[in-house]
């Protein structure tokens, strides 16, 4: 303590001293005859100025020096005496890793009426077309994703001859081309799936989800529903389906559903249901091409990073890992539970494109399942031709995918399709299905077509546990 207070004195004093001599100094050179105020001023408060500014610093210096001093620890989220919260924390950890099994998946999008097609035709780089219908401002084709041969007006003819009125809904251009996509879905799950598996002593329920746009939220779905309850098979007499349609915003909330699925199938182990996911979507017509115009978000000469309009369905066939031993059903793949998270800001915002979010999801979702880097032989994209959305998927995979070829492994497959929003991570799901069987290894599904919304799953091949008397889907 002496030694430390001799120091602060002795600076002190010689602090004042050299005041003193420069002041005083001053003064007399320049013949100078200070006034009262100067004297307090320039021999007084100034060298207490300098003391004190010193001893300020140095106080702050040794402030930011010292280790912070350890917070107490929090108290624990888990009490031995709680036995309710010790079984609901076991709980939530264990449905980190539900998995289900996808039985069959269909897809009809602008490069393909099925899954491998659509695929083949990502691999093959094939891209949208300009139209020969709808032109831009300026008088140029639109470059649109459509699917060729949607006959509409075979639709309607078809819903009135078995008396189910669209109503309103046959004024809507989008609506119809999608119920004609969505008839097309089901003619090709009537044929893939059997009428019955009662002769395998399974007779399971099926439940029904529509995933449609958000925008339809206005119209009647009334219609739109007693019309899919038409055309979904029953699986036995007993079992009628209990169909929903549930409206959604964007890619994220349609992978919500899926997750939830997942969640409620894995929740009662000895479930018999099978879940048919449905989603459909166009935006081709010329009022959805006119809003993405108004809106600087269509794709055109001048604007290259803008968006392609596409359509395109998709039909995920999805029942419990239980169910598909019971079956001894084949050429399944399973899928983990959806990781989500959103951006801080779109990736067109300007700066260095991060894929940190990316990243962060990935590396969940393998901590959580036990697979390693090396064993994921293909990233499925739902993303488009921008280019800030393929950077950003590829810094977001890093230096761990490096054995995968981004022009061979890593598929946007929305650059085929266009715009799919919101089933573009449904559509690229059933792409990764047909990898996974092609190459006997998981692969790895993202959504980052949304300007914010982040997702990320795993698609991996079904465990062999039994292989007689096999049946196949």
């Amino acid at each position: 303590m002496w030694p430390t207070a001799l120091k602060l004195l002795g600076g002190s004093l010689l602090t004042l001293a050299l005041v003193w001599a420069l002041v005083l100094g001053w003064w007399q050179s320049n013949d100078y005859e200070p006034s009262k105020l100067d004297l307090g001023l320039y021999l007084v408060a100034l060298p207490l100025a300098l003391v004190g500014g010193y001893l300020l610093l140095r106080g702050f210096i040794d402030h930011l020096k010292s280790p912070s001093a350890p917070s107490l620890p929090a108290a624990p989220v888990l009490r031995d005496d709680d036995p309710l919260v010790l079984a609901t924390a076991k709980s939530e950890a264990a449905e980190r890793s539900f998995m289900i099994g996808v039985i069959d998946g269909f897809v009809v999008t602008s490069a393909g009426g099925a899954a491998d097609e659509t695929l083949s035709a990502t691999e093959e780089g094939k891209r949208p077309e300009p139209s020969a219908r709808l032109t831009d401002e300026s008088g140029f084709p639109v470059f649109l994703a459509e699917v060729p041969d949607l006959d509409v007006d075979a639709t309607i003819e078809r819903s009135l001859n078995h008396a189910l009125p669209l109503g309103d809904l046959s004024a809507h251009e989008q609506i119809m081309r999608s119920l004609s996509l969505l008839e097309r879905l089901l003619d090709m799950v009537n044929d893939r799936l059997p009428e019955s598996l009662e002769r395998v002593g399974v007779s399971p329920t099926l439940r029904v989800a529509l995933v449609v746009p958000a925008t339809w939220k206005s119209m009647d779905l009334t219609a739109i529903k007693a019309w899919l309850q038409a055309g979904v098979p029953a699986l036995s007499e007993q079992n009628t389906p209990d169909i929903s349609i549930v409206p959604v915003s964007n890619e994220l909330e349609a992978m919500q559903v899926l997750d939830e699925i997942n969640l409620r199938i894995n929740r009662d182990p000895s479930s018999q249901e099978l879940t048919l996911l449905l989603g459909v979507v166009s935006g081709v017509d010329e009022q959805s091409v006119a809003q993405r115009l108004s809106g600087n978000r269509l794709f055109t000469s001048e604007h290259q990073e803008r968006q392609i309009p596409g359509e395109g369905g998709v039909a995920l066939l999805l029942a419990g890992k239980t169910l598909i031993d019971r079956c001894r059903l084949e050429n399944c793949a399973m899928i983990s539970r959806v990781s989500m998270g959103s951006r801080d800001k779109p990736v067109d915002a300007g700066g260095r494109v991060s894929g940190k979010l990316i990243g962060q999801l990935t590396a969940g979702l393998l901590d959580v399942t036990g697979i390693e880097h090396s064993a994921i032989k293909t990233a499925l994209l739902d993303t488009d031709h921008r280019a800030n959305n393929l950077m950003e998927a590829l810094d977001g995979l890093g230096q761990d995918f490096d054995h995968l070829d981004p022009v061979k492994d890593c598929l946007a497959i929305g650059a085929s399709t266009g715009d799919l929003s919101p089933i573009g991570g449904l559509v690229a799901l059933a792409c990764a299905k047909v990898r996974v069987l092609a190459t006997e290894a998981p692969a790895l599904c993202i959504s980052n077509q949304h300007h914010l919304g982040r997702a990320a799953l795993l698609a991996l091949p079904v465990p062999i546990e039994a292989e007689a008397n096999p049946h196949s889907i």
